[in-house]
């Protein structure tokens, strides 16, 4: 058996709906195909897709990304992405992140393609969570979607943007603008109050043809406590992606912070409970339009800041060098508390 098998069934009578049975392991080696082969399948016109993943037992952070991407991008379509039979190792990891807010998670294959093949386009599952109320007094409901016009639709992660402060407003041509937020092109088809259906920032678009996009809020903070498993980690460099990129960070800056993460946690594991599995730490991640900031705390060993990695180069090297903010220093109570922070290019 390869690496990772995929097998595509088309749902009969329902040629958007298909489902595609995995088998194997969603990792460095395998996901670059498996990525490849899931965008043909949406290009041959499918929008609902039904994955059984009973054998997967692995799924690596770009995999989840991708697949959070892939349901980003079918929203807008009415379509989404449904599982079936998570195993236990990666059922642990989606729990983690609550990816259950992207995907509905089914028990066997009859209830996900009834739901998908057969459902109307307004029971599409969600991907995404909903965002807070806007005040009646901004913006009274019902809110009109807006249509989205990529030059590369297959291309669905979110772009660097400068901050558009309250008020400020963004000429455009005719009734086509640029979203604020992600970038995404935008068609409106009168004046209004709308939601960018890529990122969902609200904005106003006026008679005089102007887009006054209000400021996005600020993300609520995340705190975890993991175990120094490797199913962790995955799971808590997936998290710190997603969060760089729907706080506006482009692709190769959302990737290089996947990677400060994954050192910074592995640092702590290897340094601070010499690699005990059992051993646990505490993240608190907090993300805005431009910048992701994240807190390392333990009560391990205590990491000296000129101490060296197993290849003899000094501990967090990439790290230091990717984030802005590079704080490491000594817990009150034992350990080590280490700050980071990011900011996108203004």
């Amino acid at each position: 058996m390869p690496d990772l098998d995929l097998n595509v069934q088309k749902a009969a009578g329902n040629p958007q709906a298909a489902l595609v049975v995995l088998a194997g392991s969603i990792d460095a080696k395998t996901v670059p195909g498996f990525q490849e082969q899931l965008n043909r399948v949406k290009d041959d016109g499918v929008t609902k897709f039904v994955l059984d993943m009973e054998n997967i037992k692995y799924v690596n952070s770009t995999g989840l990304g991708f697949l959070v991407n892939l349901a980003d991008s079918l929203d807008p379509k009415g379509g989404g992405i449904a599982l079936v039979k998570l195993h236990p190792k990666v059922k642990v990891v989606f729990d983690m992140l609550g990816l259950n807010a992207f995907f509905k998670i089914f028990n066997n294959r009859t209830d996900a393609m009834a739901q998908m093949a057969g459902g109307a386009p307004s029971k599409a599952p969600e991907v995404a969570p909903a965002p807070a109320p806007v005040s009646g007094s901004v913006f009274p409901p019902p809110m009109a979607p807006a249509i989205a016009t990529l030059s590369r639709p297959q291309t669905m992660q979110t772009q660097s943007f400068t901050q558009v402060p309250a008020g400020e407003e963004v000429s455009v041509q005719g009734q086509q603008l640029e979203c604020a937020s992600c970038k995404a092109t935008l068609v409106v088809p009168e004046p209004g109050n709308y939601k960018c259906p890529r990122c969902s920032a609200i904005f106003t678009f006026t008679r005089e043809g102007k887009a006054n996009f209000l400021p996005r809020r600020r993300l609520t903070p995340i705190q975890m406590t993991l175990t120094c498993s490797t199913e962790c980690t995955e799971g808590l460099v997936t998290m710190a992606g997603l969060l760089a990129r729907r706080a506006g960070f482009n692709g190769d800056v959302a990737k290089s912070l996947e990677s400060s993460v994954r050192e910074s946690a592995q640092t702590i594991i290897d340094k601070a409970y010499a690699s005990n599995e059992q051993c646990t730490y505490q993240v608190l991640m907090v993300a805005s339009d431009n910048e992701v900031s994240i807190k390392f705390s333990d009560y391990g060993k205590v990491i000296p800041a000129d101490d060296k990695d197993g290849s003899g180069k000094p501990v967090f090297s990439q790290t230091r060098k990717v984030m802005d903010v590079f704080d490491l220093k000594a817990h009150p109570k034992g350990g080590n508390i280490l700050t980071l922070s990011k900011r996108s290019a203004s």
